[in-house]
């Protein structure tokens, strides 16, 4: 009796199911992106990169967007697959939320609510958000005509959520530094009842949103793709306007106590 030949491949392993060919209608495994895999594996983060992109964002904000050329020649994506640079932010929100509970709200409770706030309300609400408004308006104002034909094939014409979403961090960085940070050593001084109080504390504001539409242009115009990107500046004279409102009476400061502590 004649032996029947092996289909093609050959027959499948002990235990295991032979692959199909899907169809477009089939069902098909939804995989995580690789930066949210990358949680699950601690080796494979990158914090010594991270670190580094800590520190020149502070001083040199632009020789930080000088290495996205090299990511993107190398992983075909301009958003990181890394997320260490968020972790250690975040790490930062929560001992910044600990110190201010700490020191205006002690209690269990209270520190808890404080970092649930910090991180997931300030930083990742308030980024989902800022992200898909610059993502949508500089995909739809600010994109060259000559790149239309091309935003959807290859990482260099694709202006992704990801990377709005990288900016912002980037950004939210220098806010963490002036108003976590910094205006919690100052804040005795900047709540008083006068008017230099106000004065420094609402400065300190004007330099922190300042600072982050300012990496976020950075950000946005290190994309050969876009144009026009010096319109995203445009919220600086906003800020400008209110800061010189705001010196009439409003001390910002004093505001955002009452908001977080009630006090």
């Amino acid at each position: 009796m004649a032996t029947p030949s092996p289909p093609p491949g050959g027959y499948p392993r002990r235990g295991r199911l032979p692959r199909t060919t899907s169809s477009p209608g089939a069902f098909t495994s939804i995989r995580l992106p690789i930066v949210l895999r990358r949680l699950f594996k601690p080796p494979t983060l990158d914090f010594e990169t991270a670190v580094w992109e800590i520190c020149y964002l502070l001083v040199a904000p632009k020789k930080v967007y000088r290495q996205i050329y090299y990511h993107v020649k190398t992983k075909n994506t301009w958003a990181r697959d890394d997320p260490s640079f968020m972790i250690l932010l975040s790490l930062f929100l929560v001992l910044s939320a600990v110190a201010w509970g700490v020191a205006y709200a002690p209690g269990f409770g209270p520190v808890v609510k404080l970092m649930f706030n910090m991180v997931l309300v300030d930083f990742l609400g308030m980024g989902v958000i800022v992200s898909t408004v610059l993502w949508a308006v500089a995909g739809r104002f600010l994109k060259q005509a000559n790149a239309r034909g091309v935003m959807n094939i290859g990482a260099e014409g694709t202006l992704e959520w990801a990377y709005c979403f990288d900016v912002h961090c980037n950004g939210f960085l220098v806010i963490w530094l002036f108003l976590y940070v910094i205006q919690y050593v100052l804040l005795p001084i900047i709540t008083l009842e006068n008017w230099f109080a106000m004065f420094l504390g609402n400065t300190l504001y004007l330099a922190a949103f300042s600072y982050y539409f300012v990496i976020t242009y950075l950000g946005y115009s290190a994309l050969p793709f876009l144009e026009h990107t010096e319109y995203l500046l445009a919220p600086l004279l906003v800020f400008v306007v209110v800061f010189l409102v705001s010196l009439s009476g409003w001390n910002i400061a004093q505001h955002v106590v009452r908001l977080y502590f009630g006090a």
